[in-house]
């Protein structure tokens, strides 16, 4: 037997390997020197909950390969019913089934269950001997310490291994499209800028063409969009199978896609168009059904038609919006266009003006609880009507104000506004329930004193009224700096909510750091999802990482009670939408729902 002292200084040499690769491989070899095991085995219990596989096995002197057995007819199966299993001798007699037993030539079997720190059982450390066993006084302290750090070590591997499961299932919904497996919106705007920036350092040029299916909607809507999300599989199979050498295909949403070409001129990308279009000639057969498909497609070429990744894509859309009104369907953007730029420079300068006269306006949507059909919160939505323009689009002046360099402005007016508007309810002795969000972009989580700003234009609002909604590609921008911002305002008393979850790209390694306590599933998941169990799967999904991560989930433009009855049922907390209630001003808002 080994001297005590030399024991538990191997030991200790084992243990100091913890949290690396080969961390249970130390540690059954050391026990087996230790103990003067001729087998020392470490097992993880299987899902099924009836098999064991070995993470380490040390075998007549080398490490084996892993190996899966049934627990039923094993000594191993006692081991996870008791505190220490010990037979001294005959163990292969006792046990005549257990194959494992009679391939090594165990004679007797000393096994322990492992256990992760919050008791939960998780596998066993098992020492065979081809002879009796004959322990010595520290055997029983070797294996306790053994044991224990065998169990924390394979609890940290499995909260590993279920961090990386989770994290891919968030790399899916952030990256991938859900339906046709091509790269998204967010994947191809990111390639997308990085090829513009390699083409400007080497003199290349780049080539965008945008498809639009034609007639694809009425199919959608004529037939189902079960049907439709079908037909999109099969278009996006053959456009990403004619996809060369420097090509890049994507869907960007809807019935559109994006292909990007690399080092390429006009010339090969009017081949290129034809190659695509071609593709899409064949009509696509659904069961029974065949449908003929087209495509209108618009084109820009970098850096002839744009300076920069966004003009690119713009131009291109503007391409587009040309070809559709073409015979031949295809047009390249030319100078002609760009009377449409004209006319955007023009929407800028007025809005310019609107924002600095305060000639703005908020509209609020009300936000309900699924469980109690109470008024939890609304949204505070930013409105411009100009006197020229008529009704402008949020989706058109949010934009412009990011490229302007006023979007932190803009924020700013909202903020005060909803406080004012907050002081306006009181006054008329109709308090506002909740909490009223406000949008904040993804330029304003670039100031690192943002927490500090948004104090000082709120000090007339206690902060626990107010919530922020914060994007996730605002979030991702500068993830540590966010860490530090979400978690001043949350300690000031901010609601801070994550928007349009799952269109973004957060990680759950900083998901669990942000200091949100709701995720906002886009409208985007919410609308089909009774209808395409891929969405349906989504807002599944992003409910159930809530749920694990402690937070609340509001679902975006529920348009039906069919909705609001399948997000009950999957644990969605609150809602907003047309169903409930659309954007209206503050004394509508206040006349219908305070």
């Amino acid at each position: 037997m080994m001297a005590p002292e030399d024991a538990f200084r191997l030991l200790a040499d084992a243990l100091g390997k913890a949290g690396t690769p080969h961390a249970f491989d130390h540690l059954v070899e050391r026990v087996a020197t230790i103990l003067d095991g001729d087998h020392v085995l470490i097992g993880k219990v299987l899902a099924d909950g009836a098999s064991i596989q070995t993470i380490a096995f040390w075998s007549r002197g080398a490490l084996q390969p892993p190996v899966v057995y049934p627990l039923a007819g094993t000594p191993c199966e006692h081991v996870l019913n008791d505190q220490v299993c010990d037979y001294a001798d005959s163990v292969t007699q006792r046990f005549p089934e257990d194959n494992l037993l009679k391939e090594v030539g165990a004679e007797s079997y000393l096994g322990v269950p492992l256990h992760a720190p919050d008791g939960q059982l998780v596998g066993l450390l098992a020492v065979l001997c081809n002879r009796p066993l004959t322990q010595s006084d520290y055997a029983p302290e070797v294996l306790r310490i053994a044991a224990a750090q065998a169990g924390a070590e394979m609890a940290r591997r499995m909260e590993e291994e279920m961090r990386r499961s989770r994290d891919h299932r968030i790399e899916q919904l952030i990256y991938w499209d859900s339906v046709t497996g091509l790269p998204n919106r967010r994947y191809f705007t990111e390639r997308l800028e990085e090829a513009c920036g390699l083409a400007r350092l080497q003199g290349h040029s780049l080539g965008l063409l945008y498809f639009d299916l034609q007639r694809f909607r009425q199919i959608n809507d004529t037939q189902g969009h079960e049907l439709g999300d079908r037909l999109l599989f099969d278009i996006a199979g053959r456009l990403g199978a004619q996809a060369a050498s420097g090509e890049f295909v994507a869907r960007l949403g809807s019935d559109e896609f994006m292909v990007l070409l690399t080092r390429t001129d006009p010339v090969a990308m009017a081949h290129a168009i034809e190659r695509y279009r071609n593709s899409l000639s064949p009509p696509v057969q659904i069961a029974d059904r065949s449908f003929t498909m087209a495509a209108s497609v618009g084109a820009a070429l970098f850096p002839r038609d744009a300076e920069n990744p966004r003009s690119l894509f713009q131009h291109a859309s503007i391409a587009l919006n040309h070809a559709k009104r073409a015979d031949s369907r295809t047009c390249f953007f030319n100078a002609l266009m760009a009377d449409e730029l004209r006319q955007r420079e023009r929407l800028q300068v007025r809005f310019s003006d609107t924002l600095n006269h305060g000639q703005l306006s908020l509209h609020f949507q009300p936000q309900f609880s699924l469980a109690s059909g109470r008024l939890i919160g609304a949204e505070a939505l930013c409105r411009w009507h100009d006197e020229v323009l008529g009704q402008v689009s949020p989706a058109i002046f949010i934009p412009l104000a990011e490229e302007q360099g006023l979007i932190r402005q803009l924020g700013d007016w909202v903020l005060d506004a909803a406080c004012s508007q907050l002081h306006h309810w009181d006054a008329q002795g109709k308090p506002f329930p909740g909490r009223l969000c406000v949008n904040v972009s993804a330029q304003q989580m670039d100031d690192p004193g943002l927490a500090e700003h948004v104090l000082r234009l709120a000090t007339r609002v206690p902060p626990g009224r107010l919530g922020l909604e914060l994007t996730e590609s605002g979030l991702m921008r500068n993830p540590e700096q966010t860490v530090s911002i979400t978690q001043a305002l949350s300690d000031a008393g901010f609601g801070l909510a994550i928007d349009d979850f799952g269109t973004g790209y957060s990680s759950l390694t900083y998901l669990k750091r942000f200091a949100a306590d709701t995720l906002k599933i886009d409208m985007s998941f919410v609308q089909d999802m009774l209808k395409s169990s891929h969405d349906h799967a989504i807002v599944a999904t992003i409910i159930a990482i809530a749920k694990t991560l402690g937070m609340d989930t509001i679902a975006e433009g529920v348009e039906a009670a069919g909705q609001a009855e399948a997000l009950r049922d999957l644990g969605c907390t609150g809602v907003q939408g047309y169903h409930y209630g659309r954007p209206v001003d503050g004394d509508a808002f206040a006349a219908l729902w305070l």
